[in-house]
């Protein structure tokens, strides 16, 4: 009871409205009450049908089995790694929620009593979820959640290139030492070649 009580007035009201959510989830949300009702009853047919019933009511139920496991992974102070702030997730799990439950109990046909008390719930939801926001800093917490986490993005390839110093210059090739030049000075001549005539005498 006391982690209950550490979580904000939000949190409180989205966790109380998200168990209440998903048990109305298996009630009715659909209920045919047409003319051959009991003649479909009697062959075995369905004329009611749960939440689960249809695409729209697998997101809603999956969306509220987040929302709850989320606010209970707070409770045990498990950290979830998010890269948005906790307003911030309360806020996009709430409005889903609300879009979702209106969205099913408009189109699904025969919508019953328990689809709008589902609705319900979703608003009660989406008022925890402003709450929390509000606790945060309001509407101006969630503008500052955009530019944080794009600029994040954008700044990471931008910074890859820079780390990568450019490749060191090639060593210029080391000039070949000059060949010293030929020498120009006669050979002294061998004293001992002298001319034939000059021995004889």
């Amino acid at each position: 009871m006391e982690k209950f009580n550490a979580l904000g007035r939000g949190m409180q009201i989205m966790l109380v409205g998200g168990v209440l959510l998903f048990i109305d989830l298996f009630l009715p949300w659909q209920g045919y009450s047409g003319p051959f009702k009991d003649e479909i009853e009697a062959l075995g047919g369905d004329t009611t049908f749960t939440a689960w019933h249809g695409l729209g009511g697998w997101l809603l139920g999956l969306l509220t089995i987040l929302l709850v496991a989320w606010i209970v992974a707070r409770l045990a102070v498990v950290n979830i790694p998010i890269p948005v702030s906790p307003a911030a997730t309360a806020a996009v799990l709430g409005a889903l929620i609300l879009l979702v439950a209106i969205l099913k109990s408009l189109v699904d046909d025969f919508s019953s009593w328990a689809s709008w008390v589902g609705v319900a719930l979703a608003i009660v939801i989406a008022v925890g979820a402003w709450l929390e926001v509000q606790a945060a800093g309001g509407v101006e917490h969630l503008k500052s959640q955009i530019p944080s986490s794009a600029g994040q993005a954008a700044s990471a390839p931008a910074a890859a290139p820079a780390a990568v110093s450019p490749p060191p210059p090639a060593p210029a090739a080391e000039a070949a030492p000059a060949e010293p030049p030929p020498s120009t000075e006669a050979a002294p001549e061998d004293a001992t070649d002298t001319p034939s005539t000059e021995r004889e005498t």
